[in-house]
């Protein structure tokens, strides 16, 4: 049977609509089972990155404590008082002072302990009781500590079982400082700080971890971080119960799945909600680590990058007219107090410092802490400067009592006032210019920012260029004193200086040295110096050389290399060679010093201590560097007009004749000096009555009376 036209059309038609709905229910279904297994899928992630998160900050707070007892135990293993201290008698009044004593209530560590390279205890306490810690912790700790017993190692920290707890145990080498050579073993110091349920539960507050806890088994359907020992070995968890956010969320929505369109909806209103309580607490995490990015934890006050960004603020937000004034204050004195009553009571004068500073004066905006013993004062516009820099100063004369120690310190303070189109940065430099200038002045001054600070910095640059320049072309000069034998006035020898004359007129040597010493140019000069004295010398042979080292040069690490390849070059006698240095760098760099010293007196070069009389060399000094030449200041020659001045020139020159020093007196103007400088037993002299210093043309004309020693 034929169709009628059209009829194969409507029957197709009427599939449209039951196939619609067909379609419309296939798609919905599976949305329905999409959005359900995408939820899912999504909870399951949820779950995954919220215990990734926790994870990491678990691993955070253990990497905390971690850093936190290294950075505690640097500060105590590399410190010359206690490495004296811990070699001498008296080390167990000192040890129970600074570490026994302390333990008992102190935050950064709850037990300290020493022993020696072989890994024996000297000395320890836990929470300022006695305690064997080797007997407690074993051959693990003596793995540890052995380790440790080498100087260049940082500091070695594990975990371990310590009664019924878990402590967190570091070790490091006990040295004077951290240019120990790698060689040798030294004791060691151990400090240990426990992990008490009171900082578990601070750490689970902190980092989001809600019923965090040690178990010493794993425990099951919950998440663990291993405490693991030297060995790898895990010897307790920190466990927590997961927050399962993900199955929560899709539990919640679940019963509003009535469809696919609505469990989409649901979905993306969760998931929007989700993001924002998430964001949320991002940005309280991010506000909480700004906080710590700009406050100094030492004294409560603004760190350096506080500092810039609430001068930004301020200049930013107030009339040009209107500008605040910044001082910057260099405590005077508390290094002293540091190396005498050591870091903890250093610690606590700083937060004393800063409550005075804080509290010094009405009109400040701010205060804050550089680092160290720097700290700066904002004031706001209508106030004295002047005014305010005095009541700082006031402020910090008056004696501070921190740890039962009485403690008088100083301050040195320099200012600058905000000016039309100055920037933050340009305000703290000119600040620091006249803190600069203060330092200058003496301690306990306070010098305002004038444009003369930068006339004299430009000026001291053009002069420094000029030094380069001379340098580079070859223009500066070497002039030689004779130092005569007080036997017969034989020349035996010549103090090589430098001298520098420009189109203006000669440069005093003591302006272009310190220039040199300051822009790095004392390294050329002293080898242009060294060069031609040598050249000198090696014409008249049989004559000793002198030539003068600053403490930068002497304490930089290729020192004797340097000198060495020049007498290599020039093909020179080391022996005729004396190196004079000043006794401010055998203080200040002892070690460096030292091993510079000793590295050239091996090969035959001598020393000699030039301006003795002048500072606070002592006997141990002397001795301990065995210089050959003791070179007396022309002060004591200046006071030989008097009793006293007689008195003590004498004495020194029999303190150098006890320890078989020969002596040297700079500064002999006359006959009558000579004579009696000879009569004392002065074995060579120095000064203007022998002769001056002299181009090499003059000193070969010298007299007849003034040749050279043989």
């Amino acid at each position: 049977m034929k169709l009628a036209p059209g009829k194969h059309v409507r029957d197709w038609r009427n599939w449209i609509a039951p196939a619609a709905i067909a379609g419309t229910l296939v798609v919905a279904l599976f949305l329905a089972v999409l959005v359900v297994i995408v939820l899912e899928a999504m909870g399951d992630k949820a779950n995954e990155i919220d215990d990734s998160r926790a994870m990491s900050a678990a691993h955070t707070a253990l990497n905390g404590f971690r850093r936190r007892l290294s950075g505690t135990l640097e500060d105590n293993a590399v410190w010359h008082e206690a490495f004296e201290a811990v070699n001498s008698r008296d080390r167990k009044d000192w040890m129970w002072t600074n570490w026994g004593a302390i333990s008992a209530d102190y935050q950064l560590y709850d037990g300290v302990a020493v022993t020696d390279p072989e890994g024996r205890q000297i000395g320890g306490y836990l929470k300022g009781v006695e305690f064997d810690v080797v007997a407690a912790l074993g051959e693990q700790f003596l793995k540890q500590a052995l380790a440790a017993a080498k100087p260049d190692r940082p500091p070695i920290v594990n975990v371990f079982k310590l009664n019924k707890s878990i402590a967190v145990v570091g070790s490091r080498a006990l040295q004077p400082d951290r240019n120990m050579s790698p060689g040798g073993r030294y004791n060691v110091v151990t400090m240990f700080k426990l992990l008490t349920p009171s900082m578990i539960d601070n750490v689970a507050s902190d980092y989001f971890l809600p019923g965090l806890h040690l178990a010493f088994d794993k425990p099951e359907g919950q998440l663990a971080l291993a405490l693991s020992d030297i060995d790898g070995q895990a010897l307790a968890y920190l466990a927590w119960p997961g927050r399962n956010l993900g199955t929560r969320l899709y539990d919640e929505v679940r019963p509003a799945l009535t469809g696919a369109l609505v469990a989409l909806g649901v979905l993306l209103a969760t998931a929007v909600f989700a993001g924002y309580a998430e964001l949320q607490a991002l940005r309280r995490l991010a506000s909480a680590a700004d906080r710590e990015a700009t406050r100094d934890p030492l004294s409560g006050l603004l760190n350096r990058n506080g500092m810039i960004r609430a001068l930004q603020a301020h200049l930013a937000s107030t009339r040009a007219s209107d500008g605040l004034t910044l001082h910057l204050i260099d405590l005077d004195g508390f290094k002293a107090v540091n190396d005498t009553w050591g870091h903890l009571v250093g610690d606590e004068l700083i937060g004393a410092v800063a409550a005075r500073l804080v509290d010094c004066h009405p009109g400040l905006e701010f205060a804050a802490r550089f680092g160290g013993d720097e700290f700066a004062l904002a004031s706001r516009p209508g106030n004295d400067p002047a005014e305010i820099a005095e009541a700082a100063l006031r402020a910090l004369k008056e004696p501070f009592v921190v740890a039962g120690h009485t403690s008088e310190i100083g301050a040195s303070i320099g200012y600058a006032s905000h000016l039309a189109g100055m920037d933050a940065f340009e305000l703290i430099r000119r600040a620091d210019m006249a803190l600069y200038g203060a330092k200058e002045a003496g301690r306990g001054q306070s010098v305002a920012y004038t444009g003369d600070m930068d006339r004299d910095r430009e000026a001291v640059a053009e002069l420094e260029e000029l030094l380069r320049r001379a340098l580079d072309d070859d223009e500066l000069s070497v002039a030689f004193q004779p130092v005569v034998s007080s036997d017969n006035a034989a020349v035996a020898g010549v103090e090589a200086l430098a001298r520098w004359t420009t189109q203006q007129g000669p440069v005093s040597p003591d302006v272009f040295i310190p220039l040199a010493e300051k822009s790095g140019l004392i390294f050329r000069l002293g080898e242009f110096v060294l060069e031609r004295s040598i050249r000198f010398a090696e014409a008249r042979p049989g004559m000793d050389i002198a030539v003068n080292v600053s403490p930068t040069q002497l304490c930089a690490h290729d020192f004797a290399e340097g000198i060495m390849a020049i007498l290599e070059r020039e093909n020179f006698d080391p022996r005729r060679l004396i190196l004079e240095v000043t006794e401010g760098v055998l203080f200040d760099s002892p070690l460096q010093a030292r091993r510079a010293m000793d590295a050239l007196r091996a090969i035959g070069i001598r020393f000699a201590l030039d301006d003795f009389g002048t500072g606070y060399a002592s006997i141990g000094t002397l001795s301990h560097f065995t210089f050959d030449r003791l070179k007396l200041d022309r002060s004591l020659v200046l006071a030989l007009d008097n009793e006293r001045g007689r008195a003590v020139l004498g004495a020194t020159v029999s303190l150098a004749d006890a320890l078989a020093i020969p002596v040297i007196v700079e500064g002999v103007e006359t006959a009558e000096q000579a004579g009696y400088l000879r009569q004392i037993g002065c074995q060579f002299m120095q000064g203007y009555h022998f002769g001056k210093p002299m181009s090499p043309a003059d000193f070969d004309s010298l007299p007849g009376r003034m040749a050279r020693a043989g």
